[in-house]
């Protein structure tokens, strides 16, 4: 079975139509499925598109991923979409992880630019949401955590309840 990735690679170089794209992506259990008007990359969309060795190099249509599922039809010109998706932070980072797939090429966007994908950490999973859970080891205490949505400073009471997060 091929992974999800693959599938919607697949998609963007035109391998497959939308049609066994949604088959494939119900098949490896996705959760999500390409809607028609809102997804599709047509064949006069994929003529328009083009990739270099360089992310500026990349122009036309692909996919927009923010890790909801829905992954939106975007436009891409020198290599920047038309709008912001995320803050790019002073050390670099970014307040909200997400990439183009375009002409089955995928790129991480920092801003309304895109780049090259930021090699992770193996192992090493980011969790999705701060964690609010209470922690007696941090009693009375405050700690750093990094999510996906960036990085906070959390208020742990007497108790060890979190009390507050206050982005960084």
């Amino acid at each position: 079975m091929k992974a999800i990735h693959e599938i919607v690679r697949d998609y963007t170089t035109g391998e497959a139509d939308l049609e066994a794209t949604n088959a494939a992506l119900s098949e490896a259990g996705a959760g999500f499925s390409f809607r028609p008007g809102q997804n599709v990359i047509t064949d006069e969309d994929r003529k328009q598109t083009v990739v270099g060795y360089y992310p500026e190099q990349a122009s036309g249509y692909g996919l927009l991923d923010t890790g909801t599922g829905s992954m939106e039809k975007v436009k891409v010109a020198g290599g920047r979409l038309e709008y912001p998706v995320n803050q790019v932070q002073p050390d670099g980072g970014t307040n909200m992880a997400a990439c183009v797939i375009i002409c089955g090429k995928t790129y991480e966007v920092f801003g309304d630019t895109l780049g090259e994908v930021r090699p992770r950490e193996e192992g090493k999973t980011v969790q999705k949401d701060v964690d609010m859970r209470r922690r007696m080891d941090l009693a009375g205490r405050q700690t750093e955590q990094t999510c996906r949505r960036g990085r906070f400073l959390v208020t742990y009471d007497e108790d060890g309840y979190a009390v507050k997060a206050r982005r960084l």
